[in-house]
């Protein structure tokens, strides 16, 4: 087939055309497409039509999978899906509502963070003709490059300091401060505080990276709190630029592929039930502990 790739400017959300994952694609196509994930870390392809089956067989193809930690949400008959949704059936949520509106790059707090994720629309939350719940991307290999020479230099060899647990007790005492709800109870276990890199190298490419994560990323080893923060909240403004980011509209049909070294995200939670959200993910395996 015919792969036609169109970059629009823009350091990542590269669009993939041409493209009909259902009737299976051949090595060349497979490599192109790998090609243009490895370059700039956030690919399109529009107009998929695939099944579960379909899914997993493509994701498998870009790399060995790995489950999501939570497993309340995970596809009946295909654990290597996680199901993301708001629909609620039986008086039970489907899917995990709560995509992550922050920046953030996929379970940094772990010791190998998965490659990447492939996530496939199902349906998008729609009203009078206007798309709702977008996400948007930014490249961290792109604002790393940017960076003036004196700040590369700062960086180098400092460790970020990444919590879940601190993410999560946060966000129950601000639910409670805010709704007096207190969060659903899931099941898996909470992983400890980890140190990484705040620069990261590629493990494929080894370009470098800014790794770090809103609300995940609590401190910068071996710096003072009020400089630690300050630095964290200074390069999360910088990697979130409009010349480093990139919005993706859904549209049923839509597979978009990130990469969690390259790339961050974060989700755009403005629709609420009777607007149905409902999208199914696969999760690239992780390649080593970030260097």
């Amino acid at each position: 087939m015919k792969i036609e790739v169109h970059k629009y400017g823009r350091p990542l959300g590269h669009e993939i055309l041409g493209v009909d994952l259902s009737t299976g694609i051949d090595e060349t196509d497979l490599n192109q497409i790998k090609a243009v994930f490895h370059e700039c870390g956030v690919v399109v392809l529009r107009g998929q039509h695939l099944t579960p089956d379909e899914q997993v067989s493509f994701s498998k193809r870009l790399g060995d999978l790995t489950h999501y930690m939570i497993n309340d949400y995970l596809l009946p008959g295909y654990p290597e899906i996680f199901v993301v949704s708001n629909i609620i059936e039986n008086g039970k949520p489907i899917g995990l509502e709560d995509a992550g509106s922050t920046w953030h790059s996929d379970m940094c707090f772990s010791e190998n963070p998965p490659y990447g994720s492939l996530l496939y629309a199902l349906e998008v939350p729609t009203k009078n003709g206007k798309v709702y719940g977008d996400t948007l991307f930014g490249s961290t290999q792109a604002a790393y490059d940017a960076l003036p020479q004196s700040m590369k230099h700062r960086l180098e060899g400092l460790k970020v300091v990444n919590s879940y647990g601190r993410y999560i007790a946060g966000k129950k005492v601000a639910k409670v401060q805010t709704t007096g709800e207190k969060s659903a109870v899931l099941r898996f276990d909470m992983p400890p505080d980890i140190a990484q890199p705040l620069v990261r190298r590629h493990p494929i490419t080894g370009r470098c990276c800014l790794y770090l994560s809103q609300g995940l990323s609590h401190e910068i080893e071996g710096l003072p709190e009020t400089e630690s923060k300050a630095l964290i909240a200074e390069l999360l403004e910088h990697m979130t630029r409009p010349e480093f980011t990139y919005r993706h509209s859904w549209r049923v049909g839509d597979l978009v592929l990130w990469d969690n070294c390259s790339a961050i995200h974060r989700a755009t939670v403005d629709y609420a039930l009777p607007l149905r959200r409902l999208m199914y993910r696969t999760t690239l395996a992780g390649l080593g502990r970030p260097q």
